[in-house]
C-alpha cells in the first residue's frame, strides 16, 4: 500500500522592511521580475499526510530511485549470478509478508526462498532494482527469437514489433504504468534499442565478415542458459 504524503512548496526569502506588507510586498515584486523563481529559490518540505477528502496525486513507483531492493525488494528486481563464464538470473514475481516468488532463468520455473535468503543473495550477487530500468537478458533473447521464427530480422525491412515485444514483456509481468504510457515506455524502448541492435550485428556485412575469419561469429539472438548450470540454490 502506497503512504500519502504532502508536498510544500514555497519561495523563503529573509527581507529588511518597515512592516509585514512592505516584506510581502516587495517579495511579489521580486517574483514578478523573475529575480525570485521556483526553480532557483523554491524550498520543499514533504510530510506524511492523514487529510481526508482530498484528492491525492499518484507518484510513479521507485521514480525517486532511492529503494533498496535487497531490503525492500518488489516485482521485477532481478538477482544476477555469474560463475565461470555463465549467468543464471531471479526475476522477482511477486511477494508474500515471509516469502519471495521468484521467476528462475535456468530451469524455467517459479520457486520461491525467504525474504533473509534473498537478502543473503543480494549481499553477495549483483542485483539491479526495476527502477533501474535494465531488462534481464533472457527476455531480451527470446524476443528476438520470436522476431527471428516470424522471419522479421532479415531483409532491408527488418525490424521490431510492438506487439510481439509487449507480448514478451507481459508475459514476465512488465506492464506500462499510466504515468510510462504518458511519458514513454522505457521496457519496450528497451527492447526495441536491443533488436535494433542485434539487427545491426547480424546484417549481411557481419555475417560475411565472421566467415571471413575464424566462423566463431557469435549469434546474440541464441543466448541460452546452458541446463548444467546449477540451480541458484546449489550456487
Amino acid at each position: 500500500m502506497m503512504r500519502k504524503f504532502k508536498v510544500s512548496t514555497e519561495i523563503v526569502t529573509y527581507i529588511w522592511a518597515d512592516s509585514a506588507e512592505d516584506a510581502a510586498k516587495y517579495q511579489t515584486e521580486l517574483i514578478q521580475q523573475e529575480q525570485l523563481t521556483l526553480d532557483k529559490n523554491a524550498q520543499q518540505s514533504v510530510k506524511f499526510s492523514r487529510a481526508l477528502g482530498v484528492k491525492f496525486l499518484e507518484a510513479p513507483e521507485d521514480i525517486s530511485c532511492t529503494r533498496d531492493p535487497s531490503e525492500k525488494p518488489r516485482p521485477l528486481d532481478w538477482l544476477e549470478i555469474s560463475q565461470d563464464g555463465l549467468s543464471t538470473v531471479a526475476l522477482v514475481k511477486r511477494l508474500s509478508k515471509r516469502r519471495i516468488y521468484y521467476y528462475e532463468a535456468v530451469t524455467g520455473t517459479e520457486r520461491s526462498i525467504s525474504r533473509e535468503a534473498w537478502t543473503r543473495w543480494a549481499k553477495n550477487y549483483k542485483i539491479h532494482p526495476g527502477y533501474e530500468h535494465t531488462l534481464p537478458p533472457f527476455i531480451v533473447a527470446e524476443a528476438v527469437r520470436r522476431h527471428e521464427e516470424k522471419g522479421l530480422l532479415t531483409g532491408m525491412n527488418a525490424s521490431a514489433e510492438s506487439a510481439i515485444i509487449l507480448a514478451v514483456l507481459e508475459k514476465y509481468g512488465y506492464e506500462p504504468t499510466d504515468w510510462e504510457i504518458r511519458n514513454g515506455y522505457w521496457a519496450e524502448n528497451a527492447m526495441e534499442k536491443a533488436i535494433a541492435q542485434h539487427v545491426m550485428d547480424n546484417a549481411p556485412e557481419a555475417a560475411q565478415a565472421a566467415t571471413s575469419g575464424d566462423g566463431s561469429g557469435s549469434d546474440w539472438g541464441d543466448i541460452q542458459f546452458s541446463s548444467d548450470l546449477p540451480t541458484i540454490d546449489e550456487l
